[in-house]
């Protein structure tokens, strides 16, 4: 073989590592467009954690019978969450619901929900401010919804609908289960 050969095959190489490696960079990257922000910041002021029956001891909480994250839906979620390839595929499938004909004059919602223990779960149970869920206000298919008697380890998730004057911009208000609640601050 000559030089001109072995210099041929050195180029080949490096020719196919160098687009090796530009492919697995575009592959990675995503197109970022300016002002556009990265879903899991949204959520840190959307989301906010309900943990039923359970005691909180510092940063644990013991004894609990099911954990539940309701996030709230706005025009800003809704458009980062169909860009980022990170969001967990219930919380794409809810977050479809943002605009649709049940989402006018209401403030939307998911939520999700794991069981620790056998439970019984009511839509009714559920409450954003001073408002307590119907079940009308449930827009997800019965096939998703977590609702009745619930053994321990189940999932479910659903998205729901509150009257929008439930929420002011800046306040702080309670959203839970049952006796159980926390104070969320809805996002300005």
């Amino acid at each position: 073989m000559g030089e001109k050969a072995v210099k041929n095959k050195i180029f080949f190489f490096a020719a196919v590592a160098a687009l090796c490696v530009l492919f697995a960079s575009a592959a990675c990257a995503r197109e970022w467009e300016p002002g556009q922000v990265d879903a899991t910041e949204l959520l840190g002021a959307r989301q906010t954690d309900v943990w039923v029956e359970g005691e909180r001891f510092g940063d644990m909480v013991i004894g609990s019978r099911a954990s539940l994250q309701i996030i709230y839906v706005d025009s800003d979620l809704a458009a980062a969450v169909s860009a980022d390839f990170a969001i967990q595929d219930w919380a794409k499938k809810m977050v479809q619901y943002y605009g649709s004909d049940g989402t006018r004059g209401k403030a939307l919602f998911i939520a999700h929900i794991e069981t620790f223990k056998p439970m019984e779960v009511a839509p009714e149970n559920i409450f954003v401010g001073g408002y307590h869920l119907a079940k009308g206000d449930v827009l997800s298919p019965s096939m998703t919804n977590p609702f009745g008697e619930l053994g321990s380890g189940e999932k479910g998730y659903f998205a729901f609908v509150v009257p929008a004057s439930e929420l002011k911009a800046g306040k702080e208000i309670p959203v839970g289960y049952g006796d159980d609640s926390v104070l969320w601050k809805v996002p300005k």
